[in-house]
């Protein structure tokens, strides 16, 4: 006797709905476990930091990161500011030279390093001009539209004191201001962050953040700095996470420390966000790792399901009662793993916006996958990109 194709679709659509919720139950669990250890206990300040951040015209937003540095609570004898300017064509530089006397007040070394004609453009050479540069055991990156507290640089020098770690990644929120785009943005981010977090976590990187990033000068040597992806203009931060973790494994860890964390600005329009989303995703395609693209496959097999069985249900073709079911284990699992993220920043107010969100997102997922798997153009910072 012939199974109704129904049943075999449904079958499935459970299977991969159990599967994620399952991989989701995982992460919540590690996470949970991970931050409620005891806190580091503050030390590790005889680690000598440099913090890096390459900039592209950013005058607009510069000065409020370079003050945020200015009262960090670390020894300003241990760390360095070192920012590399990528041919910026704004008033970057005359923004950074404005506060440099306030640098050597403190005792802080303060380095503006100009880009010249004959030198490579782009995020990745930037970096590489300040490593070179830098004198710091610990490299501390982030980007020059970002806010950080006073203890960032001590949060990650006490972290790399008790772990000895070889990359350290930390958490970036969104302020999520007061109109839904902006949190709908801010509740994706948490997402994201948090499943690169848990990644980390588990051993198995998926995904962090250049604008909160740690990792010691002589990881990024062996690593042989941006070799990895080096055909490819993004994923600094992400591609030198797999070189690294593939020479130290176990030696890329995650700071749980709330000081740590990294605030940005969401997008401001549909527009930036859509050429924000497409530069993300035009790297995926080139990731090497077995674990990442499993992953992958499963977040792009339950967020096709669950149209498809919503589709089917409308249609009549597939009992509504299943697929509600299949929706509500997904919803129920992210909304525990989103509750839990949204404590650690301060953020609970962003499960407002859950349920829209969680409608939204498997055609915004899909999407982002189909637009990963072409070869896709880009333009980032007045410069346009072509996919390889």
């Amino acid at each position: 006797m012939m199974v109704p194709l129904e049943i075999i679709f449904s079958l499935i659509a459970v299977i991969i709905a159990l599967s994620y919720v399952t991989w989701v139950a995982r992460n919540n669990l590690a996470w949970i476990k991970y931050v409620n250890r005891k806190p580091v206990s503050p030390s590790g300040q005889n680690t000598s930091v440099s913090v890096i951040i390459a900039a592209r015209n950013e005058e607009s937003q510069i000065g409020s990161l370079l003050q945020d540095l200015l009262t960090q609570n670390y020894p300003p004898a241990k760390f360095q500011v070192i920012i590399s300017n990528d041919f910026s064509t704004d008033k970057t530089a005359d923004v950074c030279n404005a506060i440099t006397h306030k640098f050597q007040q403190c005792g802080i070394q303060f380095l503006l390093i100009n880009a010249t004609e004959n030198q490579l453009s782009g995020k990745k050479a930037a970096l590489e001009r300040a490593i070179k540069m830098a004198t710091g055991d610990l490299i501390l990156t982030t980007d020059a539209d970002c806010s950080v507290s006073p203890d960032w640089i001590a949060s990650f020098a006490a972290k790399f004191a008790e772990s000895s770690a070889q990359m350290i990644t930390g958490f970036v929120k969104l302020h999520d201001g007061e109109n839904l785009f902006a949190k709908l943005q801010a509740i994706d981010v948490l997402s994201l962050s948090g499943i690169g977090a848990t990644s980390v976590i588990n051993n198995k990187p998926l995904m962090c953040n250049g604008a909160n990033l740690a990792f010691t000068k002589a990881a990024f040597s062996d690593a042989g700095g941006y070799d990895y992806g080096s055909d490819q203009p993004g994923g600094d931060d992400t591609y030198l996470m797999f070189k690294i973790n593939e020479l130290f494994p176990g030696k890329v860890v995650f700071n749980e420390d709330p000081k740590s964390i990294v605030i940005t600005n969401p997008q401001p329009d549909l527009n930036h966000f859509v050429r924000q989303r497409v530069r993300w995703a035009s790297k995926v395609k080139y990731y090497k790792e077995s674990y990442v693209k499993a992953t992958g496959l499963l977040i792009f097999a339950v967020n096709l399901v669950l149209l498809l069985v919503a589709l089917l249900a409308v249609i009549g073709s597939m009992n509504w009662i299943i697929a509600l079911a299949i929706w509500i284990l997904k919803a129920t699992a992210d909304l525990l793993f989103l509750f839990h993220l949204a404590t650690f920043t301060a953020q609970l107010r962003l499960l407002f916006v859950f349920l829209p969100a969680q409608i939204l997102y498997p055609f915004y997922s899909l999407a982002g996958t189909f637009i990963a798997m072409k070869k896709t153009n880009y333009e980032w910072k007045n410069r346009n990109y072509k996919s390889q």
